[in-house]
């Protein structure tokens, strides 16, 4: 396969700043505002035409058009539709949607609002600067403990006002999500400069850190059976009122207080805590002052983090282990103890009661006995294969996990996978909504990371052509959202299924160097909305057409990328790297792409 040349592009880079800030030209403040004579414009604007107020030329023929609704800029010499008509508004790119005057610098743009200006620098930047850039914010102002997830901001767009705890249902799926994006830029830069390079070494550093976080969370409850915690705190950090949480103490660790805790008659539960940590992975909390007694962590795990524990699993085995064997024992140790809790609690994970969590269930009784449970099967079935194949593969061994592999094939589970849209339709029929409205889009992201594996794995043609018809039956779901880390897995997993390369290339070209969230306006005028329902019950709007990642919701991988956002997020917290991560490595490794210049 030809990779995709990836070019430098124009990208957005903004500064907000108060009236009387020596930086501001004072001819801003003095511009004239007439509006623009758009009778004839040739496309769809992002505002009503009446909007507009004003309107600067800049350099090459660019027009910028400014108004009660936002800026936008006009390129008529602008190679995609995208790169023609750019538009910016309140709060990602303007302190409110309404401007009062704009002024042409060059390239770049001064936009003057009630309180604040604007500026709009346009810079140009390839795909993997943009990577590096996105990877250092990160690392400065997001990771904690080597956990990747989110962190909130006490003031509006101001890094160093970060708090200094967090809290994230999903710090298992997340990290393990930014640990594979920085195991394939390792194994990407080593075949590019060799082992010793400075930027692999630190790829290597980055990767192995954030493995050794998330292989923690598999760890640190200290239960003798294998279990994975979501998330942990240490003393003196606030706990979330939305879960059930453990207190360790000595060798028990028991329910502290929370809602939910209170309204399950869950307080007080005991449960063991005393299998040793490996000082390996402790070192992440211990080496700051703290001690096994200062941990809580947070329990009800549910498969995303269990399905994203064994893909980061896999891929450190196959890039970090060859030269990290202390590394690839805890990893085989942390597989084996998880796989066996599963099978031995009848292909559920259970906590303390004996009692499965809410939503990592793989067993029959579930599938057959639960409405849920019925939708949820295709999918649930091959998370169980495919951790049953990756603990073979990671370990060497067959053993019982064969054997419970054969199992479960005689059972059916090969079956059921490629039945994911017939039963997906008729629970959304049954909840009298279209299925694109009864969707979680984090399913998506799990059923890629399980077929892509399973895919890769399976040697026996028949099971495979089922996994891939499996596969295949996501494809309606996954494709449309145009995620290239979504269609280069997909791709792996189906080699003959097309993806659109040059649109991937687009969501490279306009995804900006930050991921600070701050609301924009998505109810725009050139794009239609349409009412939906989503699957935690909220009507909720969606746009018609997908928009340009710097032109709609920041965001994980796990929301809807067509939400009609209306929120009035100013910017008081910051999304980590791994949604661009994640999917540039991977497309550079297995060649769906690269940089203009590269050899």
């Amino acid at each position: 396969m030809t990779p995709y040349i990836l070019k430098k592009h124009l990208t957005r880079k903004i500064t907000f700043l108060d009236r009387n800030d020596p930086q501001i030209p004072a001819a801003l403040f003095s511009a004239v505002s007439e509006a623009p004579d758009l009778s004839d414009f040739p496309y769809p604007l992002p505002s009503a035409k009446s909007d507009y107020t004003c309107s600067a030329k800049g350099e090459n023929s660019v027009m910028w058009y400014g108004g009660k609704t936002g800026i936008t800029r006009f390129d008529p010499n602008g190679e995609s539709i995208e790169d023609k008509i750019m538009y910016f508004s309140a709060h990602r790119h303007l302190p409110h949607h309404a401007v009062d005057a704009i002024l042409a610098d060059g390239a770049d743009l001064w936009a003057l609002c009630k309180d604040k200006v604007a500026h709009i620098e346009m810079i140009m930047l390839t795909a993997e600067e943009k990577a590096e850039i996105l990877l250092d914010e990160t690392n400065k102002y997001v990771m904690r403990r080597g956990m990747v997830s989110q962190r909130d901001l006490r003031e509006c767009r101001n890094y160093d006002s970060r708090y200094a705890h967090a809290a994230c249902d999903n710090d298992g799926l997340f990290t393990s999500g930014y640990a594979i994006g920085e195991m394939f830029r390792y194994a990407t830069l080593k075949d590019k400069l060799g082992e010793d390079h400075p930027r692999v070494q630190d790829a290597r550093k980055n990767a192995t850190k954030a493995c050794e976080a998330c292989l923690l969370l598999m760890y640190v409850h200290g239960r003798p059976e294998g279990f994975i915690a979501r998330s942990y705190h240490v003393t003196g950090e606030p706990i979330p009122d939305d879960g059930i949480f453990y207190k360790r103490e000595g060798k028990t660790a028991h329910c502290i207080f929370t809602t939910e805790a209170q309204n399950c008659g869950r307080i007080g539960e005991e449960v063991p805590c005393d299998y040793p940590v490996p000082e390996r992975l402790a070192a992440l909390y211990r080496d700051l002052g703290y001690t096994d007694d200062d941990i809580s962590y947070k329990a009800d795990t549910s498969s995303d983090e269990v399905t994203g524990h064994f893909l980061q699993m896999k891929i450190a085995h196959d890039f970090l282990a060859p030269n990290d064997p202390e590394l690839d024992e805890i990893i085989k140790d942390a597989c084996k103890r998880t796989t066996k809790h599963i099978i031995d609690h009848g292909f559920e994970f259970c906590e303390s009661s004996g009692k499965p969590t809410t939503w990592a269930k793989w067993s029959k009784r579930y599938f057959d006995n639960d409405p849920i449970g019925y939708v949820d099967a295709p999918l649930n079935s091959s998370e169980m294969l495919v951790y049953l194949k990756i603990t073979m593969y990671i370990t060497g061994e067959k053993g019982i996990w064969q054997k419970t592999y054969d199992k479960l094939i005689s059972e059916g589970y090969a079956d059921l996978g490629a039945k994911h849209y017939d039963r997906f339709y008729q629970g959304a029929m049954r909840e009298k909504v279209n299925p694109e409205e009864d969707l979680m889009y984090g399913d998506n992201m799990l059923a890629l990371m399980t077929y892509w594996i399973l895919c890769t794995l399976e040697t026996d043609g028949e099971l495979l052509a089922k996994y891939r018809a499996a596969f295949k039956s996501w494809s309606g779901l996954i494709l449309r959202e145009h995620t290239p880390g979504y269609d280069f897995m997909y791709k792996l997993g189906v080699p003959d299924a097309d993806i659109d390369l040059a649109r991937d290339a687009k969501w490279f070209a306009h995804f900006e160097p930050n991921r600070l969230i701050a609301s924009i306006k998505s109810d725009r005028h050139d794009v239609a909305v349409k009412l939906g329902r989503n699957y935690d019950e909220k009507r909720e709007f969606e746009i018609s057409a997908l928009l340009m990642p710097d032109e709609r919701i920041v965001s994980k991988y796990d929301r809807n990328p067509y939400d009609l956002f209306k929120g009035e997020n100013r910017g008081t917290c910051i999304e980590s790297c791994y949604i661009y991560t994640y999917a540039y490595w991977i497309g550079r490794y297995y060649g769906f792409i690269d940089e203009e210049g590269q050899v």
